[in-house]
């Protein structure tokens, strides 16, 4: 099934973009609390529209990410932005074969349900993998992913990371999904972004203030 899979895919091209380092323009420096509001108000969005987003919100949201700050400017991260339905229904049925006969806890849970999406059925999937060869890359990629959360937030979209299916892209026998989406030898996937309109407005869950201590 994989190999008839690969060749029905075969045809579609990957595109990958350089940028050079230049200074991107500050879109406003009015709203001063701008960045502190869209933190306070990101939700992690679990009901999407059908609505795709388009190529200019893309290149917005993957030049935030690579405008995040890495050790030693290492930059050990390969993101892949998927919005080819077929590619997308595949992932998502290899995280189903996984699943079967499992317990999870969360969205995940509801796995046995017809028309189950482990991206809540969001039109557009990110997939962040990291340089294996770092001990940082983690944290790295943790920084570009928390700029994609919240400068798609900035552009109205909705965005879930997508913890439980990293697993399941990095098994021996999904290695095919990796090559597939020309993921490097070297690298994992280190985290999965669901990105589309958001079809709710959830209420924010309770933070924990006393896990915070100030040391004077």
């Amino acid at each position: 099934m994989k190999k008839i899979f690969l060749i029905a895919i075969s045809a579609l091209s990957l595109i990958a973009c350089e940028q050079k380092a230049e200074t991107p323009e500050v879109l406003n420096l009015e709203g001063k609390t701008a960045v502190i509001d869209n933190m306070l108000s990101r939700r992690s969005i679990r009901k999407y529209t059908d609505e795709q987003v388009a190529k200019e919100q893309l290149d917005t949201i993957m030049k935030c990410a690579i405008y995040a700050p890495s050790a030693l400017n290492k930059q050990p991260w390969e993101i892949r932005v998927i919005q080819n339905q077929e590619i997308l229904n595949e992932i998502n049925q290899r995280f189903l074969n996984y699943a079967e006969g499992k317990e999870f806890k969360g969205s995940a849970a509801h796995y046995r349900e017809p028309g189950f999406s482990i991206f809540h059925g969001a039109p557009t999937v990110i997939v962040m993998a990291r340089d294996k060869s770092s001990n940082i890359s983690y944290m790295d990629c943790g920084i570009a992913l928390q700029n994609i959360l919240l400068s798609s937030k900035a552009l109205g979209l909705g965005t879930c990371p997508l913890g439980t299916l990293v697993s399941v892209m990095n098994l021996e026998e999904n290695s095919d999904l990796l090559e597939l989406i020309n993921i490097p030898e070297g690298y994992e996937v280190a985290i999965n972004i669901a990105l589309g309109y958001p079809a709710e407005d959830p209420e924010a869950p309770v933070r924990y203030s006393d896990k915070v201590k100030i040391i004077e």
